[in-house]
């Protein structure tokens, strides 16, 4: 039972961690990156996924991203909050040096943020609908080796909180990822969340179909 404890403390502490590293990289990012250069690529990448998908579906993708970015910036109230952290409330000693060059940095970025968040979103449920019928096969053939190995192992069932836990871990690191990091593959990025399905799908696969293995 402490041990049982322990792990989930331990892997609360590592979900703060991760999520902490991971807005401290952003805001990084915002403070760093100069707002022309990021709008140029957020733009290319938006222009890339025009490029692999037809259309009719880049219009609905389009108006759909920019409706998330308008309820995310101006809807929710986040944006303005934001905004308002960014502005002190009194003078202070800083105020020479952290100039209004900085914070309007800040705000632009925050803007584009929200833009790339969005379409990666949108192509992750585009991708989605275009992948399930691949990922449903993928994990119901696994699903029948499993059964056969069952049967012929009479029925022997192993743990599998261990095993799902692994690809909650992966799925999370790789979605986080995702969804905040610059575009470091170029072209091959409006493909990620087809192959970032597919992969899971395969993990998912492999353990189903390797169950027996984790008998005892």
């Amino acid at each position: 039972m402490k041990t049982a404890v322990t792990s989930k403390h331990t892997r609360l502490e590592v979900i703060l961690l991760v999520s902490s590293i991971s807005i401290a990289a952003m805001l990084l990012m915002l403070l760093l990156t100069d707002s022309e250069e990021y709008k140029s690529s957020v733009l290319d990448e938006s222009y890339q996924v025009k490029n692999v998908i037809s259309q009719n579906d880049w219009t609905v993708l389009h108006n759909e991203t920019l409706a998330l970015q308008d309820k995310w910036v101006n809807e929710s109230g986040l944006y303005k909050w934001f905004l308002s952290k960014l502005v002190p409330e009194k003078d202070t000693e800083w105020d020479g040096v952290v100039g209004s060059t900085m914070q309007e940095r800040l705000a632009i970025n925050g803007q584009i943020l929200a833009y790339q968040i969005a379409l990666r979103v949108t192509m992750f449920k585009y991708w989605f609908f275009v992948s399930l019928p691949l990922c449903i096969a993928l994990i119901y053939g696994s699903i029948n080796k499993y059964k056969a190995n069952a049967y012929r192992l009479g029925g022997a069932k192993p743990n599998l909180v261990r095993l799902y836990i692994k690809i909650i871990w992966i799925s999370f690191c790789l979605f986080t990822f995702f969804m905040l990091a610059p575009n470091f593959v170029g072209g091959a990025l409006p493909y990620f969340p087809f192959i970032y399905l597919i992969t899971i799908s395969l993990l998912i696969s492999g353990i189903i179909r390797n169950f027996h293995k984790g008998t005892s």
